[in-house]
């Protein structure tokens, strides 16, 4: 008989969405429980997915993505089986190096700089690592599962392999390999590309007891 492995997923949202999702729209309305069911050959039991994230602040050219962001998030809470943790996104200008071709938020430039508005994701990194070593402490799992590209996690992987002894598994959602991860890891993959396309939620999810539903974004379609 396989022997079933409890586990606890740590999904990193910014590097998911960076990584996997950014550049394919019918992608984005991601079931992330099924995602992660999706990537594990062996036999184990989901006792919780925790998916990081921070609410977006628009960019003038797509003012409706905090939208579709809001949409989805409710809509991963009304189907279930995902706990949402919120970091914060800063928004700050900056003169930067610009390129021949303008960017979409580049106000005004001088001497081969532009002023550009950069938004920065807080936090989320930090909740990721307090959350996975909190519940090495508190929780009777075995194996962790961190989908992330970010090698500034490694310490947190070697924290749980060594000071813990858990399994910890990494599924990089970026293409370039990470070393820093793959030697801190127990086992480490990349998402297959086409995985996040067969593991997407119902087009519409009902909400409550009233007859209300949420529907995916048609911008995500």
């Amino acid at each position: 008989m396989t022997e079933v492995k409890k586990t606890i997923v740590y999904i990193d949202g910014y590097n998911l969405y960076y990584g996997l999702l950014r550049g394919s729209q019918g992608s984005k309305w991601l079931d992330l429980r099924a995602l992660a069911n999706a990537m594990f050959k062996e036999e184990h039991e989901i006792l919780s997915v925790k998916y990081f994230t921070a609410r977006v602040r628009t960019y003038p050219h797509d003012i409706a993505a905090e939208e579709r962001q809001k949409i989805y998030l409710q809509a991963l809470s009304a189907f279930g089986g995902v706990e949402i943790i919120e970091g914060f996104y800063s928004k700050k200008k900056a003169w930067l190096p610009h390129v021949n071709k303008k960017c979409k938020t580049c106000e005004e430039s001088i001497a081969g700089m532009a002023h550009v508005v950069k938004l920065e994701e807080k936090r989320s990194d930090v909740n990721l690592a307090v959350a996975a070593l909190v519940d090495a402490m508190r929780s009777d799992a075995e194996c962790f599962v961190l989908i992330t590209g970010d090698s500034d996690q490694a310490g947190t992987v070697q924290a749980l392999r060594r000071e813990f002894g858990k399994t910890v598994l990494v599924f990089n959602p970026r293409e370039p390999v990470s070393d820093h991860l793959k030697r801190a890891a127990s086992y480490y993959a990349h998402i297959p590309r086409d995985l996040p396309a067969k593991c997407q939620l119902p087009e519409v999810i009902p909400v409550g007891t009233h007859g209300r539903t949420i529907h995916r974004p048609p911008a995500w379609k």
